[in-house]
C-alpha cells in the first residue's frame, strides 16, 4: 500500500578517459578505431560528418556511443539516440584532456572515410601547441558544425 518513492537515477560515474579509450583501441571492437604505429602512441579514429556522409554503415557500433554509455550520458532504451551529441561529448573530452593531443584533423577534401589522429601523451602532459596539422581547412558547412559542437563543450577559455 504505502510504497517508497522511486529513487532518482544514480549520478554518472567519473570515468578516466585515457585508460578507457586506450582499452577500446586495443579491443579492435569499433570499426576503424586503430593504432597508427607499433608503439601504440598514435591512434586513428573515424570522424564521419553526418550532414555530409549520411548514416554510418556501422550503425550504432561507434566509439562515440560507447563513451556516452560509459559516462552515463546515454542509457539504451531510456534515452533518445543522439549521435551528434555523443560525438561532441567525446570530442570535448579529448580536447579537455591533457592525455591526448590532436595530431591530424582530416584531409581538406571530402574523403569517403574522414578521420582524426590523436597522440596518447605520456604523463598526462599534452604540449601547449596542440593544434592540428596546417594541412586541414574547414569544408563547406563543417565550420558551423564545429562551432556548434564547441558551444556544447562549455570549455573555459585558455587564458
Amino acid at each position: 500500500m504505502n510504497q517508497p518513492a522511486p529513487r532518482p537515477p544514480p549520478p554518472p560515474r567519473r570515468v578516466r578517459l585515457k585508460p578507457w579509450l586506450v582499452a577500446q583501441v586495443n579491443s579492435c571492437q569499433y570499426p576503424g578505431l586503430q593504432w597508427v604505429n607499433g608503439e601504440r602512441k598514435f591512434f586513428y579514429i573515424p570522424w564521419r560528418h553526418a550532414t555530409r556522409h549520411g548514416p554510418s554503415q556501422d550503425g550504432d557500433n561507434t566509439i562515440f556511443k560507447a563513451w556516452a554509455k560509459e559516462t552515463g550520458k546515454y542509457t539504451e532504451g531510456v534515452d533518445e539516440a543522439d549521435p551528434a551529441k555523443w560525438k561532441a561529448n567525446l570530442r570535448c573530452a579529448l580536447n579537455k584532456s591533457r592525455d591526448f593531443r590532436l595530431i591530424y584533423d582530416g584531409p581538406r577534401d571530402m574523403p569517403p572515410q574522414p578521420y582524426k589522429i590523436y597522440e596518447v601523451c605520456s604523463n598526462g602532459h599534452a604540449p601547449a601547441e596542440s593544434q592540428p596539422s596546417e594541412d586541414y581547412a574547414f569544408g563547406a558547412g563543417e565550420e558551423e558544425e564545429e562551432e556548434e559542437e564547441e558551444k556544447q563543450c562549455n570549455l573555459a577559455p585558455p587564458w
